[in-house]
């Protein structure tokens, strides 16, 4: 198998650093290959600083946002105020005013929730898959999104997007998306809703954000030949086209 490039930086801070350049250039690079930029992105305290990255002045001049549109792999079934909404971090580092007081560069419209005021699951799901067509976002003939960049993060037992350890959405005929039930090995105990893992083969880039010494048995698991991916899902983005940014804590116990 295709093995992702692998960067090994200092720390988390790093991480987020360089995780933000490239935002930038995939940007730039899909902008002036198709007029529009089809970012997806995570939840977790790793997007916060990438986000706040972007809206320094070096990176927020270069980077276009009029032609950006977000999107989300992955959210808990709570309202958007929620504070285990995985918007809650956009909306203070994006979508509000700089520490300057600079007014956002990205309009409201541009992002795209999950549609958690939705009365069930299923409900929501659809809406949403209806939506990146209404939009113009491109598919594969499996039906799944074609997104320019697609960030993830890494959990301690080895998910990614809301694809769990044994989750049906690591399997090859998992549909595109799909509720997923509250998990009980981890918090926060609520429903999800998530893309499943053959997202990330559809995507023309990923990014795996994996900073921490919480994470590095993780890393290690998932990089092992002999895990399977039902046991760490996030298996599924060792793809010749992702790039995964570590540290040297998260990185201390993987083999070369």
């Amino acid at each position: 198998m295709s093995q992702p490039s692998v960067r090994i930086l200092s720390d988390a801070a790093d991480v987020a650093s360089v995780a933000a350049d490239r935002v930038v250039d995939a940007a730039v690079t899909a902008v002036a290959a198709r007029g529009i930029f089809h970012l997806c992105t995570t939840g977790g305290s790793t997007p916060a600083a990438l986000y706040r990255a972007l809206r320094e002045p070096s990176r927020a001049a270069r980077m276009p946002w009029a032609q950006t549109q977000i999107w989300f792999g992955d959210d808990r079934f709570v309202s958007r105020t929620d504070p285990l909404s995985n918007l809650q971090p956009l909306d203070a580092q994006l979508l509000s005013p700089g520490t300057d007081g600079a007014a956002s560069p990205l309009p409201p419209t541009a992002v795209h929730p999950w549609p958690t005021s939705e009365t069930s699951a299923d409900t929501a799901v659809q809406a949403y898959l209806a939506e990146l067509r209404s939009v113009g976002v491109a598919h594969t003939a499996e039906g799944f999104p074609v997104f320019d960049l697609v960030l993830i993060g890494v959990g301690g037992d080895g998910h990614c997007l809301s694809v769990f350890p044994g989750s049906p959405l690591a399997l090859p005929n998992a549909p595109v998306a799909d509720g997923v039930p509250a998990p009980t090995h981890i918090e926060p105990h609520v429903p999800r809703l998530s893309f499943s893992l053959g997202m990330l083969a559809a995507a023309r880039e990923v990014i795996a954000l994996a900073p921490g010494a919480a994470k590095a048995a993780a890393v290690a698991r998932i990089f092992a030949e002999t895990t399977p991916i039902a046991d760490a899902p996030a298996k599924g983005a060792l793809l010749p086209h992702a790039t995964w940014l570590l540290d040297g804590a998260s990185a201390a116990t993987l083999s070369a």
